[in-house]
C-alpha cells in the first residue's frame, strides 16, 4: 500500500494487479480504502459469454476459420442440342425419351414432313425447350432440343450438309453480333444464348454407309458429335456388341474418299462416365446403343412414386428403353440432363473462343484487302491503261461539259420547284415617327 499526503492509504498499480481488477468492479470488502481513480473495464471478445450475447449466430460464419461463403444469385444458362440424322431413325422418338418426365408428355415437333427451306426459313418450329431450377446452384438450365429433317431423302447430300452447317454458322455469327453490338443493354451472361453445344448424330443400325460418315465428318468441322444408334432392340447381343466396334474403328479412322481426317466425337470425361453409370469397357463408350419408344409403362406411370418408362412389346418379350441391360438411354439421359452438363457448356465456350478469333481476322483481312485494292491496285491499272490508250483531251473536255450542263439543269429546276412558305404572322404597324423640331442653322 501507498499513503498519499493526507495520509491516506492507496492501493498502487502492483496491487491492482495482485488483487485482480474484478474487486474494484464488484464491491470489494477493502471498500474503507480509497481506491483512487477507478479503472472502467471493457468487455472482452475472448470470453464467451460475451461473444454469445454480442453475436448475432448468422455472424459466427465471419469471425470464424474459414472464409463465409458468397450469397449466390439466380443465373440462366443455355444448352442447345442438335439432333441430325437419316429419316425414319426415330429422331422425334429419342427427343421425347430423353426429356419427358412421369405425367408429362413433351409435345416434340416432328419433322418428317418438314422441308428443308421451310425448316431454313424457321428453324425453331422444330425446337423443343424444358427448363428446370438447380437450387444448390442457383442455376436456371434452359435446354433446348434442335431437330432437323432427314438427310436421306435429298439425293444431293452435300446440299444438306450445307443447309446443316449454315445453320450452326448463323447462331455464331448471331452471338457474335450480340458482343458487338452498340445498342446491346443487358450483360451477355443474361442473353439467350443461339449458339449449338452438341449433336447427337443418329446412326442406322446393321450398317453405317459412307454418306452417314461424310455427313458426320462435315458436321464435326463445326461441332462435336454424340454418335447414337437407334433402333438397337433390332439386332441379336452378338450383332450389336460386333455392329459396336465396327461403328466405334470407322469414326476413329474413316478411310473413306474426301474424309481426311477422323470424326469429331465428343470426349466424355472418365469421371463424368462413372458419374451416369456407364461402364466403361475396352471398346470406346460411343456409339450409344438405344432403344427410344412412344408407348410408355402406365402402371409405373400412375405409381407412387410415378416413374416415366417407355418400353416396346413383342410377342417374344419387351424392350425397356431404360433398362441399362437393353439400351444405353439412360446413362445418355444422365450424361446430357445432368453430369456433363458444366462440360458441355465449357467446351461450347472455348470452341466459340477459336471460331470467333478466326471470324474477326478474317475480317480485318478482308478490310486490309480492300483498301489494298482502292488504294493500290485499282489506281495503277487506271494509270497503266491511259499510258497504253494515251489521254483524248477533247473527250475529257466533252465529258466535263456534259457532266456540268447536268448539274446546272438539276440545280435550276430544284430552284423552279414551288416551296411551301410559311403564312406571314401578323405584325402590328410601326408607330408614327414623332417630327423633331428642326434646328436653326447656326450662322457661321
Amino acid at each position: 500500500m501507498a499513503v498519499d499526503q493526507h495520509g491516506k492509504q492507496v492501493m498502487s498499480l502492483r496491487d491492482v494487479a495482485l488483487h485482480g481488477q474484478g474487486s474494484l468492479l464488484t464491491g470489494h470488502p477493502m471498500s474503507n480504502v480509497d481506491q483512487g481513480p477507478k479503472l472502467e473495464r471493457r468487455p472482452s471478445f475472448g470470453s464467451m459469454s460475451c461473444a454469445s450475447r454480442a453475436l448475432h449466430p448468422s455472424d459466427s460464419y465471419l469471425l470464424g476459420p474459414r472464409r463465409p461463403r458468397p450469397h449466390k444469385i439466380w443465373k440462366k444458362k443455355y444448352i442447345k442440342v442438335m439432333v441430325v440424322g437419316d429419316s425414319g431413325l426415330g429422331k422425334t422418338t429419342l427427343v421425347r425419351a430423353l426429356l419427358s418426365t412421369p405425367g408429362e408428355r413433351l409435345q416434340v415437333h416432328d419433322g418428317t414432313y418438314t422441308s428443308k427451306e421451310q425448316w431454313l426459313k424457321d428453324p425453331e418450329s422444330l425446337c423443343s425447350t424444358v427448363s428446370w431450377r438447380d437450387e444448390d446452384d442457383r442455376t436456371i438450365w434452359v435446354y433446348k432440343i434442335q431437330d432437323t429433317p432427314g438427310y436421306g431423302d435429298d439425293l444431293d447430300v452435300s446440299r444438306s450438309i450445307n443447309l446443316l452447317t449454315t445453320y450452326i454458322e448463323e447462331q455464331n455469327h448471331k452471338w457474335l453480333d450480340m458482343e458487338q453490338s452498340s445498342e446491346r443493354k443487358d450483360d451477355m451472361s443474361e442473353m439467350e444464348d443461339p449458339r449449338v453445344d452438341i449433336c447427337i448424330f443418329t446412326i442406322p443400325p446393321h450398317r453405317l454407309r459412307a454418306v452417314d460418315i461424310k455427313v458426320m465428318f462435315e458436321l464435326g468441322q463445326h461441332v462435336p458429335l454424340v454418335p447414337v444408334i437407334t433402333k438397337a432392340d433390332t439386332m441379336t447381343i452378338r450383332e450389336a456388341n460386333s455392329y459396336r466396334n465396327d461403328v466405334a474403328t470407322k469414326l476413329s479412322n474413316p478411310m473413306i474418299p474426301g474424309v481426311r481426317d477422323k470424326i469429331n466425337v465428343f470426349k466424355f470425361e472418365r469421371d463424368t462416365l462413372e458419374r451416369a453409370g456407364i461402364i466403361d469397357h475396352a471398346t470406346p463408350t460411343p456409339p450409344f446403343l438405344v432403344v427410344a419408344s412412344n408407348d410408355i409403362n402406365e402402371d409405373l406411370n400412375t405409381g407412387d412414386p410415378p416413374v416415366y418408362w417407355p418400353e416396346r412389346r413383342y410377342p417374344w418379350g419387351t424392350a425397356e428403353a431404360f433398362n441399362r441391360e437393353h439400351s444405353d438411354l439412360l446413362g445418355l439421359r444422365a450424361l446430357l440432363l445432368k453430369e456433363a452438363l458444366e462440360e458441355v457448356n465449357k467446351t461450347k465456350r472455348q470452341r466459340y473462343e477459336g471460331w470467333r478469333r478466326q471470324a474477326l481476322n478474317a475480317a480485318r483481312n478482308g478490310r486490309r484487302l480492300r483498301h489494298v485494292l482502292l488504294w493500290t491496285i485499282i489506281p495503277a491499272l487506271a494509270c497503266l491503261h491511259i499510258g497504253r490508250t494515251g489521254v483524248n483531251i477533247n473527250q475529257v473536255r466533252n465529258q466535263v461539259s456534259n457532266t456540268t450542263t447536268k448539274v446546272r439543269r438539276r440545280v435550276q429546276r430544284l430552284r423552279s420547284q414551288p416551296q411551301a412558305v410559311a403564312p406571314p404572322a401578323e405584325v402590328a404597324p410601326p408607330a408614327p415617327k414623332q417630327q423633331e423640331p428642326q434646328k436653326q442653322k447656326q450662322k457661321w
